[in-house]
């Protein structure tokens, strides 16, 4: 594997760092023996699969697959390549990343995201200083104080104000000794169209600054001051680091209190968020759109396993906002909705009612189904037929998402009571939806079907209990060869890799044997990066991070002839077993040759079982 650090770099920022603490960041991990235990960040799960192994600092969920070191881990996790997840970890572990021969287009977009990344610190600090320290800013100022904002939090968010002026911050900017280039490329500087020179994005507007959830300063949003001909809003464009639907404004801040609730409220706009804090209720963050994305799913997954959405009542039920809802439940989010008074949003009425009135609201908040019914079923004339028509073909998709059957049939009384029809006329109606469903089902399930019964057949293998003993065995076996490489050289007499009857653990067994020959020892995560085949790696990081106290052999047992000699009997008898299928069946094929090969081979087991 090539990397554009060192290996003696990549090695000093491991040791540096530790699984545990990192992982704990985005799940939370519980001691299991030697190992810890936990929900996995990367699918939805009620019960632990997700093992980190301290001593080996290498992970592994036996539910979804997902597993690696400390630098896969931070890659899946965060969306990085490898070089950037080596930049995340030195700088947990405050080491200096050192000057690296890479590749000239990796260099130049390393530097570019990294200037970027300083243009925006210094124009977040530009603005506030503005705001705050400023003359040019008393009228800004004046503005946010009146919004109920005061200096505490306009620092907790690092509020500010662009001056109403067309190259401040590019003057400034430009005496820090940035190129118009990289000035043009933050989005926050503008070439003009029709003649030479540039001029700044925001003018005369509040900033409040965007982080990404590790701190970075990454864009802005500003909004005017005072009624002209602009729009109310303006943002940041999308920039290499900054991409509004991958992002969470006030995650930065809200992370570690939406953690511990282990839910997180969800409002549209800047102020929502900052006025939310003001009042402690601080596990909120704003979707920079309201179309909510299965990347900013993901991130609140992260954190927690239920979300609020309190958008204001047009909002709320526009479809975009529906389908943003949908996509929250697929990342495996528990999904309800905050019904607010009409023609409010959040920051009026938490100013209004206090934090004690939006956290009654939020204990009213609906079910995902619930809200959806209603907004299909509110404010409709059912009086006329063809609304109520109208009304059953919207609402019976919905009720077909509920897997309960009580569930389903209270909501299909509520249904049938709203529309004032028979409760046996909406059963009936899903009925046929379900039927006409299910025909065009039909024939995807039909060509589905050989591939079905090919995983039958696997499984029916898969189940022989005499494999599942045999396959236990050698994973205890490999367990212990990988806790006491020493026992390694005694195996080499006794196993081969082509002894093994998978192609993974063959392929592991011979890495392991090389590996130790090589090096007369055994790091895993050096093995690690020499494996190019998942199913090898993931059958590496299973054996390695499984707990010592669940292993049923000891030490003794494994080593011992008598049970090494019991893995290779079994062997024989799979082999011998797969010779007389493929002897049947070459002789159905008239392949005379092929016949006398295969029954040669089968001679020979024989021979040695005998002997």
């Amino acid at each position: 594997m090539s990397y554009s650090y060192s290996e003696e770099f990549i090695d000093q920022v491991r040791f540096n760092n530790d699984m545990v603490d990192i992982v704990s960041d985005y799940t939370n991990l519980e001691k299991s023996g030697k190992s810890y235990k936990g929900l996995c960040p990367f699918h939805d799960e009620n019960t632990p699969s997700f093992n980190v192994n301290s001593d080996q600092q290498l992970y592994y969920c036996f539910g979804c697959g997902a597993g690696g070191d400390i630098f896969k881990f931070i890659m899946d996790i965060e969306g990085v390549n490898f070089v950037e997840a080596v930049k995340v970890l030195a700088d947990k572990a405050n080491i200096s990343l050192p000057n690296q021969s890479q590749s000239p287009q990796m260099k130049q977009k390393m530097d570019e995201k990294k200037k970027l990344l300083q243009i925006h610190q210094l124009s977040a600090r530009f603005y506030n200083y503005l705001l705050t320290s400023s003359d040019l800013g008393k009228e800004a100022k004046a503005y946010l104080n009146n919004r109920g904002f005061d200096n505490e939090i306009i620092e907790k968010f690092n509020l500010g104000f662009a001056p109403n002026r067309w190259q401040g911050l590019y003057n400034f900017l430009k005496n820090k000794g940035y190129s118009d280039q990289i000035l043009a490329k933050s989005g926050l500087i503008i070439p003009r169209k029709n003649s030479s020179g540039y001029y700044d994005r925001f003018r005369n507007r509040v900033i409040f600054t965007i982080y990404n959830h590790r701190g970075q300063v990454i864009g802005f949003g500003g909004r005017i001051i005072e009624e002209v001909n602009q729009p109310k809003y303006l943002n940041s464009p999308d920039t290499i680091i900054f991409d509004k639907s991958k992002n969470l404004y006030g995650l930065n801040v809200a992370k570690r209190h939406i953690q511990n609730n282990n839910e997180a409220i969800i409002v549209e706009g800047y102020t929502d968020v900052i006025t939310a804090n003001q009042f402690n209720i601080k596990n909120t963050v704003a979707s920079l759109g309201t179309a909510l994305t299965s990347n900013q799913a993901k991130l609140l997954k992260r954190y927690a396993n239920t979300v609020y959405i309190a958008y204001d009542s047009d909002t709320a039920g526009a479809k975009a906002t529906l389908r943003g809802l949908d996509i929250l439940k697929e990342e495996g989010l528990i999904v309800k909705v905050i019904t607010l008074p009409q023609d409010q949003d959040p920051d009026q009425f938490i100013k209004e009612e206090q934090r004690d009135g939006f956290i009654s609201l939020q204990q009213k908040a609906q079910s995902l189904i619930e809200f959806k019914i209603n907004s299909i079923l509110d404010d409709q004339d059912f009086s006329n037929i063809d609304n109520k028509v109208k009304a059953v073909k919207g609402v019976i998709p919905v009720l077909l998402e509920i897997n309960n059957e009580i569930e389903l049939a209270e909501y299909c009384k509520m249904v049938s009571s709203r529309l004032n029809i028979e409760l046996s006329v909406l059963k009936n109606e899903i009925k046929k939806y379900r039927f006409k469903k299910q025909g065009q089902d039909r024939k995807l399930n039909y060509r589905n079907n050989i591939n079905n019964k090919k995983m039958s057949n696997l499984k029916e293998k898969l189940n022989d209990s005499e494999l599942i003993l045999h396959l236990k065995a050698i994973n205890e076996l490999l367990r212990h060869v990988i806790r006491n490489p020493e026992i390694i050289n005694k195996l080499k007499g006794s196993l081969r890799p082509k002894d093994f009857i998978k192609k993974e653990y063959k392929e592991l067994v011979k890495l392991i044997y090389d590996f130790y020959d090589k090096n007369n020892k055994l790091d895993i995560n050096s093995l690690l990066n020499k494996i190019d085949d998942k199913e090898t790696k993931d059958l590496l990081l299973k054996l390695s991070v499984k707990d010592d106290d669940m292993l049923s052999y000891t030490e003794d047992m494994v080593c011992d002839d008598n049970y090494i000699k019991r893995i290779k009997e079994y062997q024989v008898a799979m082999r011998k077993q797969h010779l007389e299928t493929e002897i049947r069946k070459a002789e159905s094929n008239g392949e005379d040759d092929r016949v006398t090969k295969l029954q040669m081979e089968y001679l020979e087991l024989l021979r040695k079982e005998v002997n």
